[in-house]
């Protein structure tokens, strides 16, 4: 964490990747994170597909980092009851509860509210708490789907099939989704430090999947407005824009579309004869088409004179735009990801030692700290004893089974 939401409280309630990375985005700028789970199974993330161990998710090691786990049978009147107390004292409540679920919980907005009028109240669902959808149960492909990420589909022998050679795209909405309810708690915390009360934010996965495919979207919604005349590019084809291999078999991106940057290329590697390559009637030139193949294998020639850490100093040192193309096998030893703090070594207490993501948000002067996942309850006596539950009041609320 970097501190940027200390001394600001989240209670957290809900399963799965939404909610979780929400809170997780929140927990690692400093926010004192409560994730309250059922005393029964809790987020049973811990236990979907890639394990480390037995409760231990890779999903859940990295979306549950700095937070505390709290059980709490919210069904209850009991549990009602503390979740009142916990809400009270809190700045941000997040849920990933679909629908009226929170109203049937007494944990609807409304409620929350009236009990806490300076509440930053958001819901991160796939497909949003309103509309004909809103009641849905979601999982992260459906998100995107409903987003217009869906891969090109066919029917064959009876079954529906991703068309053989096109892309599957990556699931986006639980990596979007929480990234926009992350900037509109932060905005809501804001505005509340100016009005003085706090709101409620519906954030749906799917729209900020759509959201992120702007470039696309807005082009195919308005065909009729395309300029046909204009210049178009096809980066399979680009000669300018396009990726190289180097002399010690790894990759860049060669990106030298505006002028300038193609003529600091054609200066650093002593070849002015190329200089005339380039459109100056253009704002940027991608060099594509067939007229352009041959550039493209001299291109691939050049690169192949030096190794990719020769290529990135003489793109810093004579500013051209070029970047490594990076596999994730490749990026624990990219000097500038490490330089920037993005592999952190984690001492997990039960897991040991392994490599995960930083933060990538820096504050001068302040430092990444990381706080491992928790285990199922951890946290219950502690955050209780915060609230006012003393030794004899947690004995019997565990004997009720309200809490673990």
């Amino acid at each position: 964490m970097t501190g940027l939401l200390q001394g600001i409280r989240v209670v957290e309630t809900g399963v799965l990747m939404g909610v979780d990375n929400l809170g997780r985005l929140l927990g690692d700028e400093g926010a004192d994170v409560v994730k309250v789970e059922s005393p029964q199974l809790g987020d049973y993330l811990r236990n979907i597909m890639t394990r480390f161990a037995p409760d231990w998710s890779m999903y859940h090691v990295a979306l549950n980092r700095n937070k505390r786990s709290v059980t709490v049978d919210a069904r209850t009147a009991q549990g009602r009851a503390l979740m009142a107390r916990l809400v009270s004292d809190a700045d941000v409540f997040i849920t990933g509860n679909v629908g009226a679920t929170n109203e049937r919980l007494g944990l609807g907005y409304a409620t929350l509210h009236a009990l806490n009028p300076r509440l930053v109240y958001c819901q991160v669902t796939g497909f949003g708490a309103s509309g004909p959808y809103a009641e849905i149960p979601t999982h992260g492909q459906m998100m995107d789907q409903l987003g217009a990420r869906t891969p090109q589909l066919e029917l064959a022998d009876g079954a529906t099939r991703t068309v053989p050679g096109s892309n599957s795209p990556d699931t986006l909405g639980v990596v979007v989704g929480p990234l926009h309810a992350a900037f509109g708690v932060a905005s809501a915390l804001v505005r509340r430090s100016i009005t003085g009360t706090g709101c409620y934010l519906d954030v749906s996965c799917a729209d900020a999947v759509l959201a992120a495919r702007w470039l696309d979207a807005i082009r195919e919604l308005n065909p009729q407005c395309i300029d046909s005349t204009g210049p178009t590019a096809n980066p399979a084809e680009s000669a300018k824009y396009q990726n190289y291999q180097t002399s010690d078999g790894k990759f860049v991106l060669f990106c030298a579309i505006e002028a300038k940057f193609w003529d600091h290329f054609c200066s650093a590697v002593d070849r002015a004869d190329l200089c005339s390559d380039h459109r100056r009637d253009l704002v940027v030139d991608f060099a594509g088409g067939d007229e352009n193949a041959l550039l493209r294998v001299e291109l691939q020639r050049i690169f192949h004179t030096r190794t990719l850490t020769e290529w990135m100093a003489l793109a810093a040192e004579h500013d051209i735009a070029i970047g490594p193309a990076l596999q994730l096998a490749e990026v624990r030893d990219d000097p500038h990801l490490i330089a920037r703090g993005m592999i952190v070594a984690e001492h997990h207490p039960t897991l040991g030692d392994f490599d995960t993501l930083g933060n990538p948000l820096h504050t001068p002067g302040e430092s990444f700290v990381l706080r491992s996942a928790p285990s199922l309850g951890e946290h219950t006596d502690e955050v209780l004893a915060e609230l006012g539950y003393d030794d004899t009041a947690r004995a019997a609320l565990r004997a009720d089974g309200v809490i673990r």
